[in-house]
């Protein structure tokens, strides 16, 4: 795998260099020292992976992250800082992973092995992101869904392949408004509004009706979450404190998800 370093203190470029050279199938194309250079060397390079101080002089970490992005927008990208205070905002813009300093080489190897599995994932047609803000991929590159139809499939596809009955997608979604048939046809079209989206970018097979409710097709996509279940005790994916965090139903899963994992660390 290709990959950048971005760094304002050459010292830090080269320990993450010297930990690189161990990593068999890490392959470093370029170290800079400010964001300004890595965006310029971006524009005629290709590559899959960047590492990014987020404190940096001039344009920082962020903000360059957002403009490779807009150059290469299956670009996988790590964090890095001293301070997890920002992984709240990584997250928000669909950080792949977090380094905090001081890293070492068994860090930067476990951080490999997930940019591995998200590389793979990348391969297949569509991946959904439930992992700080709920975001459906298709080919590298976010569909672009809104409002309630997003939230409905966001619920929809956290139920793993499991029936959702109409009225449990209202009620949770709507949950301010009394249940009634009037009531539902509010639902009724942000559903359509969802399917139609769907349709247009090709995903229309990703959800289906049963006749009472809503399944997600979980053969046809990747999802973080479903990974966490299935390998959450050899720990390949790895969960960064938020989840679904655009809604507020989300917090219930989060407040498992976190027990799990102070569990897994006892």
């Amino acid at each position: 795998m290709r990959a950048v370093i971005v760094e304002d203190e050459q010292l830090m470029i080269d320990a993450f260099v010297r930990m690189g050279r161990e990593i068999e199938d890490l392959s470093i194309v370029g170290k800079f020292l400010t964001a300004e250079d890595a965006v310029k060397f971006s524009q005629t390079n290709s590559y899959e992976a960047a590492f990014l101080d987020i404190r940096l002089p001039g344009m920082d970490g962020i903000e360059c992250a957002k403009r490779m992005r807009q150059i290469m927008p299956q670009l996988l990208i790590v964090f890095i800082s001293a301070y997890d205070s920002y992984l709240r905002e990584t997250n928000q813009i669909g950080g792949d992973g977090y380094l905090l300093k001081p890293y070492n080489e068994e860090i930067l190897r476990k951080t490999m092995d997930r940019l591995r599995l998200l590389e793979k994932r990348q391969r297949k047609n569509v991946y959904v992101k439930m992992f700080g803000r709920f975001t459906v991929m298709k080919d590298g590159v976010p569909v672009p869904l809104r409002g309630k139809a997003k939230e409905i499939l966001a619920l929809i596809m956290v139920n793993r392949g499991k029936e959702v009955s109409n009225e449990e997608i209202y009620t949770t979604i709507w949950e301010s408004r009394e249940y009634s048939n009037v009531n539902m046809k509010v639902y009724y079209n942000a559903l359509k509004r969802l399917k139609d989206s769907l349709k247009k970018y090709g995903l229309e097979n990703l959800i289906y009706s049963t006749g009472s409710g809503q399944m997600a097709n979980v053969d046809l996509f990747d999802c973080d979450y479903y990974s966490w279940l299935d390998h959450r005790n050899d720990r390949q994916e790895q969960f960064e404190g938020e989840f679904l965090s655009e809604y507020s139903w989300g917090e219930y899963i989060l407040a498992d998800i976190i027990y799990e994992e102070s569990r897994l660390e006892w």
